[in-house]
């Protein structure tokens, strides 16, 4: 299929920080129906890729599919390998199915372009920065610095993140060269969003041979864990020490793969950037790692294809994915027929996230996880009157408003945002502690969890990556996502002010990474021996997280342990399980 021109329907790009509370988590509202869900693999079938010398970005490389070479990187010593396809093209019956495998070539692909990014709306973003979109774009790049194939390095496969726009391995921001550098091999990919990746109909449900239907984009993601472990050698990776990795909507597919069966021995850690929630918050039910039950999704499905005048599934095949775009995002569009998210099936993701904790089913990895301090309803410009913060309190806490306002109280309007920025941030650090608890005694896991919080505000505008705030930082503060350019630490190749700060920061949250990809422990030395602050793991007795950014030093949970136990008791009241 030729690629998709940039097309103009209804802007759906990264979250905006508008300063509006009503209700934590606001501006994630939404994702869940344009999240992707979660893990499957369908007909990748090729035998391991054949070992071959490295020694530079001429010297060809060995895959299933064939031989490819690549170019240097922006460090010296990293190569960087583009758009090497892991899948066949999604267009015509290869549409809502799991992927297929990769076409081979004779003799040597220059792996020095980008991929095409997956069809999706494009509005609003400079056309500079918006790839090819093609149907055909189930691709990978890969960095790295090993100059033998009998090299072992760690291999971290990164999972992008965003809504139903914006979301594509080619970014600025998810540029690998440093990681490589620091040890890692780099894995980054293009997978199926919005309506390609996750649509749920009847009609795909009888095909699909196990009774259900949804989830592309994670069905892609294995499939790109399993090239990785059939291939990843040839490029000095160790298909044993693989962590799967990702960010807010990359974050949920990580959080389902933990619990897919389909996934089992294709990774061996996991890192969650914002993040994962206890299994009974409330925030489960709108951010992207929430999900939709299969009837819902399917009736969501057959909606979408009455909206779009379509057949069945054989006519939603025959539409251009430039038609599907422009109708489900444009101005106007129905919520019915026009709502895609994680879909529990009960084969990708066969249980719900309480239920694997429950039944032990949640994978035994080391887990890397947190959040950063301005997402999820806090905002250093938030605006929020007295009677509003207790309408909030009442409607929230109900009975028990009255304690919460005696824990932080609030006389004026601008003590009310103080004091909600306060609780949600409370609130946040919270429920991912009570999460890792779930991990290690409900679970009964015995790897450990790692969990941060992170504190620094990136200086300036980046213009760059369409995923970020196109206001000045200070406004956004430690933003959704502001923690990405120091996990990857290549400040270099973005434009913004960088300090010498800047830069020791991202030394130090770059380093955790590789050394938690090299050992499953971000404290332990992996490519330099040098020694890190201290970050304890969680112990599920005291209720404290790692803060990453502005220091780098253990914190608790809460600002108090009255407020870490009010939090505590009201998250565990709930009576919805995620």
């Amino acid at each position: 299929m030729s690629p998709l021109s940039p097309l103009s329907p209804r802007n759906a790009s990264a979250p905006h920080h508008d300063g509006t509370p009503f209700g934590r988590r606001r501006f994630l509202a939404g994702t869940a129906a344009s999240a992707a869900g979660a893990a499957l693999v369908g007909g990748v079938t090729a035998g391991p890729a054949q070992a071959s010398e490295r020694g530079g970005a001429d010297r060809p490389v060995v895959t299933e599919s064939g031989r490819v070479t690549g170019v240097p990187a922006g460090l010296a010593g990293v190569t960087v390998y583009k758009g090497i396809p892991y899948a066949a093209s999604t267009a015509g019956e290869n549409r809502w199915r799991a992927p297929q495998p990769a076409p081979s070539w004779k003799g040597v692909r220059k792996a020095d372009t980008w991929g095409a990014a997956c069809p999706q709306p494009v509005t609003g973003i400079p056309a500079e920065q918006v790839p090819s979109l093609s149907e055909d774009c189930l691709n990978l790049n890969i960095w790295t610095g090993a100059a033998s194939s009998r090299e072992r390095r760690p291999v971290l496969v990164w999972i992008y993140g965003g809504r139903a726009s914006a979301m594509w391995a080619s970014q600025p921001v998810y540029d690998g060269a440093n990681l490589a550098a620091k040890g890692a091999v780099v894995v980054t990919f293009n997978h199926r969003v919005g309506a390609f990746g996750n649509l749920a109909h009847p009609g795909l449900s009888a095909e699909s041979g196990h009774g259900a239907s949804g989830n592309w984009g994670v069905m892609d993601t294995v499939a790109v864990l399993t090239w990785v472990r059939r291939n990843i050698a040839a490029f000095g990776g160790d298909p044993d020490r693989v962590t799967i990795a990702g960010w807010s909507h990359g974050a949920s597919f990580v959080n389902i793969l933990m619990i897919s069966r389909l996934a089992r021995g294709l990774y061996h850690r996991a890192l969650l950037s914002s993040g994962v929630q206890y299994t009974k918050d409330p925030a489960l039910g709108h951010v992207a790692g929430g999900y939709s039950t299969l009837a819902a999704a399917e009736a969501n499905g057959t909606a979408f294809a009455a909206y779009l005048g379509a057949s069945g599934v054989d006519g939603l095949r025959e539409l251009s994915a430039e038609e599907i775009v422009a109708k489900v995002y444009a101005s106007g569009a129905p919520s019915a027929g026009t709502s895609f998210g994680n879909v529990l099936d009960g084969y990708v993701l066969p249980t719900t996230y309480t239920g694997a904790m429950e039944s032990r089913s949640e994978t035994d990895v080391p887990v890397y996880t947190g959040n950063t301090k301005d997402e999820n309803g806090a905002s250093p410009t938030l605006a929020m009157t007295v009677a509003q913060f207790q309408a909030y309190a009442a409607s929230t806490f109900g009975d028990r408003a009255e304690e919460f306002l005696a824990l932080y109280p609030a006389a004026t309007d601008t003590e009310a945002a103080a004091r909600y920025n306060a609780y949600a941030r409370d609130e946040e650090r919270v429920s991912t502690f009570l999460w890792g608890t779930q991990f290690r005694k409900t679970a009964g896991n015995r790897s450990p969890v790692h969990t941060y919080f992170w504190s620094h505000v990136p200086p300036g505008t980046d213009t760059s990556n369409p995923i970020m705030p196109g206001q000045d930082a200070s406004a956004a503060g430690a933003y959704h996502g502001a923690d990405l350019y120091y996990l990857f630490g290549g400040l270099d190749g973005i434009d913004r002010p960088w300090t010498a700060d800047d830069r020791r920061i991202a030394d130090l949250t770059s380093s955790y990474v590789v050394n938690f990809a090299a050992t499953g422990n971000p404290n332990s030395p992996a490519h330099s021996g040098r020694s890190l602050p201290a970050w304890p793991a969680l112990r599920t007795g005291r209720a404290l997280t790692m803060e990453i950014g502005d220091g780098f030093r253990p914190i608790p949970a809460a600002d108090s342990e009255a407020k870490s136990a009010f939090l505590k008791g009201y998250l565990e009241s709930q009576t919805t399980a995620f």
